[in-house]
């Protein structure tokens, strides 16, 4: 069951990845996506099956998860400012609720 949970978290994470990314007509940096995903599946993997199943039933966790892969990963700073700039010129309203909190990592960076 654990194996399943961490799989499921990881293939929704990478559809919301590929959903912004087309949503920002852009080709995603393929190593880097898929440096987030083995960041989270690690990640995921080191929790228990309570926990899990906390992050399955939780957005506002999962969500957190994924913002932490995504920066541990580098994957915001890969384009940057085409990024940026495409996302300040965008209404929030025009992302599903499932990707906005990629939009985080990539506007509120250090530069």
């Amino acid at each position: 069951m654990t194996t399943q949970l961490a799989q499921s978290i990881v293939k929704d994470f990478r559809q919301d990845l590929e959903g912004f990314y087309r949503q920002l007509q852009l080709a995603p940096p393929y190593d880097s996506v898929e440096k987030a995903l083995n960041y989270l599946s690690n990640l995921v993997k080191t929790k228990t099956p309570d926990e899990q199943q906390q992050i399955v039933q939780d957005q506002a966790q999962k969500w957190r998860l994924y913002q932490e892969a995504i920066i541990q990963s580098g994957l915001n700073r890969k384009h940057r400012g085409i990024i940026t700039g495409i996302l300040r010129s965008q209404q929030l309203t025009d992302f599903p609720e499932a990707q906005r909190y990629i939009r985080e990592p990539f506007l509120n960076q250090q530069s």
